[in-house]
């Protein structure tokens, strides 16, 4: 029964082998025939009776064969899911052939087994006429069969089957004549679709081509409009040209009648080249003779610069190489509610260069009053505390201009603790013109004057050092930590000259006051000072500011060397009275001894010794260039106000006296 085609419940059922359909074939899915079988159970229950019982035994006997279970069951209740193309006389679609009512609960077993084998998507045949009530009606010249005849009827149904799996076998050769003829199609689809690609690669090709060529002759038109344009233009041109070559030839004709003129006229400029050729020459002649004026204007000028070095070192000289100013100081504001006025110290109206001390000195009995003491010193200057920063460097301006000209020169202060030495060598903190120190000024002198000897051929360069004396030790203030540094010592330059430099110390070129004023912030901010019972802010070091000037004359071929030493000396103390301890005492011994031996070098120059204790401490030591008879030497001597100092300015007072007294010889210049 597996090839074979069958009815089950009224719709026609076919092997798994032809329920495949070839869609791609375009073929009507096969319409389902109506059964003609009679269903199982159907049939209206009919009353037991002794003359027709035989048959009921045989009819339930069949029936139980119809519900066993077949071999060949499987086949034939699978649905047609696509059915094939049915024949011309099969039943429009969509309509299903309705079976009859079950009977018994056999029938309706077989009912639902059939109706579940049923397509999903059945399309229905043919009306067929109807059953009777005992079973399928019987075809034109067929014998009815009595209702109880299932044998008759399952051969009946045999032979329809039979019949049906012929045109079953014909539809197969069919559906597989239409499978290869569908193959081939699909070849020919597949041939025509390559074929179909390959014309439109090509006509995308030809249509890039086309657009290739359109282009260039897009760009051909253009080019040939331009050309067309262009060749206008040429006429145009060609005209003009031919117009304006009319009006050369005119031109020509005048520029001919002109040169005729200017040919005369170039004889006549010939005539006065020769001439101007003469004055030339002539000119020539007086310009050696403006040189040799101008050679002999530069050599009375350099002449007149040396006699001009010579008469102001002379001048110095008058003077004395050795020279002391005495500066006092004026009250500051706490100081003046504590002492009213100065009464012992008198400045003479009439005489800018004396100084006179007077004391109340009281009998030992504490009643008699005797005269005051006086104490009278003469300086080369005195200024009192009215005087200003700039009439303090006033009188040291010639001194500094001795420096630029090739001689060494030495300008410090001493004095007491509190007696305003930093400020008249440095000034205050917040440095301002007017009360900028000496430092500063000569600074700003040095290098204005150096720019004004450009002029007459001189160049100049500088480089600056920053140190102090601190217990007899060197520091250098260029540096962020002095007491950090290395050692320093003093040594010769060779063994050939006296010149002395410090090794490792910080020798800096400067080109302007402007870096020199740098340099002077950073050794102010680096050196040591501390509070003490005398002074609120003490230096306890000796300070040394250096300028180092190297001068030539090109044309001359002249170079001179020389240093200007600006020394703030730290202040004097008497230990009775400043009850130092600790390391406050050791600086004030080391202050007081270098001091005591600047005053011993200072008397051995002044004696002309044999033996000059430079070495005795290293602010002489380093000093020893500055100090002799080929230089400049300036000593202020700062004084304070406060009468309870009374002592210690007369002490200051009688050293700068010393020192004021002592002729040390002739400076010399330092040419090379």
């Amino acid at each position: 029964m597996e090839d074979s085609t069958f009815r089950m419940n009224g719709v026609l059922q076919l092997p798994l082998a032809e329920q495949k359909v070839n869609v791609d074939g375009g073929r009507p899915p096969l319409l389902k025939a109506a059964s003609r079988l009679p269903v199982p159970g159907l049939r209206p229950k009919r009353p037991a009776t002794s003359e027709n019982e035989p048959p009921l035994l045989e009819h339930r006997k069949r029936a139980r064969y119809l519900l066993a279970p077949h071999p060949q069951r499987g086949a034939m209740s699978v649905a047609v899911s696509q059915p094939k193309e049915a024949p011309a006389a099969s039943a429009p679609r969509g309509r299903r052939v309705p079976g009859r009512r079950s009977s018994s609960r056999a029938g309706r077993a077989v009912a639902a087994a059939s109706t579940t084998a049923v397509s999903r998507r059945p399309v229905p045949a043919k009306a067929a006429p109807k059953p009777g009530p005992s079973g399928p009606a019987p075809g034109p010249g067929e014998k009815k069969r009595a209702p109880w005849d299932l044998k008759g009827q399952v051969s009946d149904l045999r032979a329809k089957v039979s019949s049906f799996r012929e045109k079953v076998q014909g539809l197969d050769g069919e559906n597989q004549a239409l499978r290869q003829q569908a193959a081939g199609l699909e070849q020919e689809l597949q041939r025509v679709a390559a074929q179909n690609g390959e014309l439109g690669s090509r006509a995308s090709s030809l249509a890039s081509e086309v657009q290739v060529w359109r282009e260039q002759a897009k760009e051909s038109l253009q080019k040939v409009s331009e050309l067309l344009a262009r060749e206008q233009r040429l006429e145009e041109t060609v005209g003009s040209q031919e117009q304006r070559i009319g009006e050369l030839e005119a031109a020509w004709e005048e520029l001919e009648e002109a040169n005729r003129g200017l040919a005369a006229q170039l004889k006549d400029t010939e005539v006065r080249l020769h001439r101007a050729e003469g004055d030339l020459a002539q000119r020539g002649r007086e310009n050696e003779a403006l040189r040799s004026q101008l050679a002999e204007q530069d050599r009375r000028l350099h002449e007149s610069e040396m006699e001009r070095r010579y008469l102001h070192n002379t001048v110095q000289e008058l003077k004395g190489n050795i020279r002391v100013f005495c500066r006092v100081r004026p009250l500051l504001p706490g100081e003046k509610q504590a002492q009213k006025g100065m009464g012992h110290l008198r400045f003479p109206p009439d005489d800018n260069k004396a100084l006179v001390l007077s004391k109340a000195e009281e009998s030992h009995v504490g009643r008699e009053r005797k005269d005051d003491i006086t104490y009278e010193f003469n300086f080369d200057r005195v200024f009192p505390p009215s005087s200003s920063q700039e009439d303090v460097f006033e009188e040291i301006t010639l001194l500094v201009q001795s420096a630029l000209d090739g001689y060494h020169v030495c300008i410090f202060a001493y004095g007491q603790t509190g007696s305003g030495k930093t400020y008249t060598m440095e000034g205050p903190e917040d440095l301002a013109p007017t009360t900028a120190g000496m430092i500063p000024r000569a600074v700003q002198q040095i290098f204005r004057a150096a720019r004004q000897m450009e002029a007459k051929g001189w160049e100049y360069q500088f480089t600056a050092n920053f140190l102090e004396i601190y217990n007899e030790s060197l520091r250098d203030l260029l540096v962020l930590r002095p007491e950090r540094s290395g050692d320093l010592e003093i040594k010769r330059v060779n063994q050939a000259t006296e010149e002395l430099h410090v090794p490792n110390l910080s020798y800096v070129p400067v080109a302007s006051e402007e870096e020199v004023l740098k340099l002077l912030q950073t050794a102010k901010a680096n050196r040591s000072v501390a509070k003490t019972i005398l002074n609120e802010r003490s230096s306890r070091s000796h300070s040394l500011f250096q300028l180092h000037i190297e001068g030539q004359h090109a044309g001359r071929d002249v170079r001179t060397s020389s240093v200007l030493s600006l020394v703030d000396l730290a202040g004097s103390e008497r230990l009775d009275k400043s009850l130092s301890k600790g390391e406050r005492l050791r600086e004030t011994q080391a202050i007081n001894s270098s001091l005591s031996n600047l005053g011993l070098v200072i008397m051995a120059l002044s004696n002309k010794e044999a033996h000059i204790p430079y070495r005795n401490s290293k602010l002489t030591y380093l000093l020893q260039n500055s100090l002799g008879g080929s230089s400049k030497m300036l000593m202020f001597v700062n004084i304070s106000p406060l009468e309870e100092n009374f002592a210690e300015s007369l002490n200051s007072l009688r050293f700068a006296r010393k020192v004021n007294e002592c002729v040390i010889g002739t400076a010399q210049t330092h040419r090379k």
